[in-house]
């Protein structure tokens, strides 16, 4: 899995390529993160998966983690591009609507430190 991300003044964008599986989990983990350190301005988190290949368990649980962070920290969460087999996981597990429907949670106090 690769990521290229690009940024406005209030949006976060990373594309996702290849697989999000085991292997490649932590390495999206440690990008989101990246990516969002210092920046309280973000309101908007899309994640591109156009590109996406396979996707795993873990790569589910990851999706997960990330769009719970980002709502703990009142930033939406946008899975865009979703391919059929993607959808066809989410769908099986029934975390479609919950992974593609934006909300936004209020921000904690201090809760931008420890993000995702």
């Amino acid at each position: 899995m690769t990521t290229s991300f690009g940024t406005g003044p209030h949006t976060v964008c990373l594309a996702l390529t290849g697989d999000l599986d085991h292997d490649t989990c932590g390495e999206l983990l440690r990008r989101v993160r990246t990516a969002l350190d210092g920046r309280r301005e973000v309101t908007d988190l899309h994640l591109d998966c156009r590109e996406l290949e396979l996707v795993d368990s873990m790569g589910l649980s990851t999706l997960l983690e990330i769009h719970r962070c980002a709502g703990r920290d009142g930033i939406a969460f946008h899975l865009d591009g979703v391919g059929p087999a993607l959808r066809r996981l989410l769908e099986l597990t029934g975390t479609y609507a919950y992974l593609t429907s934006a909300q936004r949670s209020g921000r904690s106090a201090g809760s931008r430190h420890g993000r995702t």
